[in-house]
């Protein structure tokens, strides 16, 4: 009865899939490891490139060490941007209130899933792609349980204080980031006060940091530093790994917290 049971779950699961046309592709990531949340999905959001590397890196170590399912959506729709004038085009292209829209459509199929608690985690562009899903979707009356943005704030017409005690909210952010109105520290100390609505809320400030500080893969390195977001003196890889590392289990710890 019960190996019935297990195969029945498991063919809806695949007939949910077929049926529910979702805009994009995603990429599945689950834990290698022993732990798992099996209730819990997170939406991992990409940095403005698009689905690269370093965010599937950053996919998996989520996946391994929360132990929840991790999906990553390809907002760009295979599209990557390899320099930082293409990546920028790509970003400003970019319908966000679509998006939005699609990511909710991810959302509702992850929930049809099983998966009962939901998270967003997004990185730069994605960082700020989190913080509005978690709002839109509270404005819905559906609310994801988790929202956490590494140096993205959304603009308008996303009102993040919106987001409620339905949501936990985290946040990091570099104390040297130069991007203005987007993830600098003025930015990020107003969020801290628009999201003050929110459950659990935790926006860190690495004083040392740029932005990006959580990329650690060769190319995104270099990246970072053409780009003027850390200093081209140091070795990012050793230097900046103790920074990552708490970063890295602030995030892992908050997941854990809010979405078992």
């Amino acid at each position: 009865m019960l190996k019935n049971t297990v195969t029945l779950e498991f063919e809806l699961c695949f007939l949910i899939y077929f049926l529910m046309s979702l805009p994009f592709k995603i990429f599945s990531f689950d834990p290698k490891g022993t732990k798992s949340i099996p209730n819990a999905a997170i939406i991992v959001l990409q940095e403005w490139w698009g689905i690269n590397d370093q965010i599937k890196r950053h996919a998996q170590r989520i996946a391994d060490n929360t132990g929840a399912h991790v999906v990553v959506p390809d907002l760009y729709k295979g599209k990557i941007g390899l320099t930082a004038e293409e990546a920028s085009h790509l970003m400003s292209n970019l319908d966000w209130k679509v998006a939005i829209g699609e990511l909710e459509q991810l959302v509702e199929y992850l929930r049809d899933l099983k998966k009962t608690h939901i998270g967003a985690i997004g990185f730069c562009m994605g960082g700020a792609l989190s913080l509005a899903l978690a709002a839109n979707a509270a404005e819905h009356g559906k609310p994801i349980q988790v929202a956490i943005t590494c140096y993205g704030i959304p603009g308008a017409p996303f009102d993040v204080k919106k987001i409620t005690k339905a949501t936990s909210v985290q946040g990091h952010f570099g104390g040297k980031d130069q991007m203005d109105g987007f993830s600098d520290p003025a930015s990020a100390r107003k969020l801290e006060v628009d999201v003050s609505g929110a459950n659990d809320l935790h926006i860190y400030n690495y004083p040392e940091q740029g932005h990006a500080f959580l990329n650690d893969d060769e190319w995104s390195i270099a990246k970072r530093k053409e780009n003027g977001m850390v200093d081209k003196s140091i070795d990012p890889l050793k230097d900046e790994k103790p920074v990552r590392d708490l970063a890295w289990s602030r995030i892992f710890d908050f997941f854990h917290k809010h979405l078992v």
